[in-house]
């Protein structure tokens, strides 16, 4: 275990890849091998194929030397030595001839290559464990079995693990004299076709039964196993090693099965418990949100009835003090007026021509003026316009002499204050 202590994770992944290709089991000699070539994989493997099957590098060292592993001795041949560079002189060619041929038949493309390795190798290479073992049971002992598992054991796992139900492992030797009369087990079939397990299964030769075979700790076949959850965490519930009874095992397995299924039930429970909850608390946040969501558009909405009320009042203040501005103005103007107005003619100097004025708010003034004069010499129709009434008849030529007016001798005109729509249509 020290030797797997000092590795990292990809050194440890290309130790393993090795020995499933080699078969080979010394750790120590692997591992030395693997160092010697760097790590890496395939010439390691080429050299343990082509080369001396006990040859290794030591670590740091700066010669070669051969170890007979077997016997686990301490003896050493050096490579220096004839014998070795004899063997290194025997074997060369063989590791040439390997790569070389590697090489070429790397160079073929991916349909040749499978027309070299056959139509069934290439379509087994794409098979799951588990799918080899359901072929390889189909074949042997029939359609008949369990619903097995068709993923990997991890998919498996995570399957369980949603859907809180047992996993049924089943690792298998082909080479085993019992794995006949095990895949012959009608009752024991039978009983997992009628529960609500999740079977697994595969052979201890491929590279993932083997994984699974080591996390159960199998050494006897046919071996089961029982995986669950609880508390989210697997644990291995029941294992069943070697050929034993059929009652025996459906026994245990139903005993384990009450047991089990009852402590899934509680968590199932608790976690339908859990999901309402979650449930429910997202529906209360859905509602919170919602309903900030309307105080701020009520807010939005009184924020902008506000600011409209504001604007239309600064509009009727605005408005309301050029009136009073305008009422003000014209008083001032009258004031101007009135004390600017011209004295009376003396009759017996001038024509005069005598006017009598209405205003509006009802008062009348009698008043004579120069009929020579123009007719609006203090610029008063530009704030008022002078009708007569009978026939309607507006004098606005400011210009003009009330004789030319035909005001003379005397006249009777109403005084009518101009609009300011009329103000404004004059400016334009």
């Amino acid at each position: 275990m020290e030797y797997l202590d000092s590795l990292t994770d990809n050194q440890k992944e290309i130790l393993e890849s090795f020995q499933n290709l080699s078969g080979e089991d010394d750790l120590e000699k692997t591992i030395k091998l693997l160092q010697r070539f760097n790590w890496d994989l395939e010439k390691a493997y080429q050299y343990y194929v082509g080369g001396d099957l006990n040859t290794n590098n030591s670590v740091g060292s700066s010669s070669s030397n051969l170890i007979n592993n077997r016997e686990n001795s301490t003896y050493e041949i050096n490579a220096n030595h004839p014998i070795g560079q004899f063997l290194q002189l025997l074997f060369s060619p063989v590791r040439v001839a390997l790569s070389i041929l590697k090489y070429i038949f790397n160079l073929f493309p991916n349909s040749v290559k499978k027309l070299i390795e056959g139509p069934e190798s290439s379509r087994n290479a794409r098979l799951t464990c588990a799918e080899k073992f359901i072929q390889y049971y189909e074949e042997n002992y029939g359609e008949k079995h369990p619903e097995f598992y068709r993923g990997t054991y991890k998919q498996a796992l995570l399957d369980i693990k949603d859907n809180f139900q047992i996993l049924i492992v089943i690792v298998n030797s082909p080479e085993h004299d019992d794995t006949p009369e095990f895949c012959r087990f009608r009752c024991f079939i039978n009983y997992v076709q009628n529960k609500n397990f999740v079977v697994w299964a595969g052979s201890v030769n491929e590279k993932e039964g083997y994984k699974v075979n080591n996390v159960f700790g199998a050494t006897t076949y046919p071996f089961i196993g029982l995986v669950v959850y609880q508390r989210r965490r697997a644990i291995i519930a029941e294992k069943i090693e070697g050929l034993q009874p059929v009652e025996e095992v459906i026994q245990k397995i139903e005993q384990k099965y009450e047991q089990l299924s009852v402590q899934l039930q509680a968590e199932l429970a608790e976690q339908r418990e859990r999901e309402q909850s979650r449930i429910i608390r997202q529906e209360q946040e859905s509602a919170y949100e919602e309903s900030l969501r309307k105080d701020r558009e009520r807010e939005r909405k009184e924020r902008l009835e506000r600011e409209r009320k504001q604007r239309e009042e600064e509009l009727a203040r605005q408005k309301q003090m050029e009136y009073e501005r305008k009422v003000e103005e014209k008083k001032r103007y009258k004031q101007r007026l009135a004390e600017n107005i011209p004295p009376e003619p003396n009759e017996d100097e001038c024509e005069t021509a005598q006017l009598s004025i209405r205003f509006p708010d009802g008062s009348r003034v009698v008043y004579d003026f120069v009929e020579s004069k123009d007719l609006d010499p203090l610029d008063i129709l530009s704030e008022i316009i002078l009708v007569n009434t009978f026939p309607r008849k507006e004098y606005l030529d400011k210009d003009q002499t009330l004789e030319a007016l035909g005001l003379c001798p005397s006249s009777s005109l109403i005084v009518e204050e101009k609009d300011d729509d009329d103000d404004s249509e004059d400016e334009e």
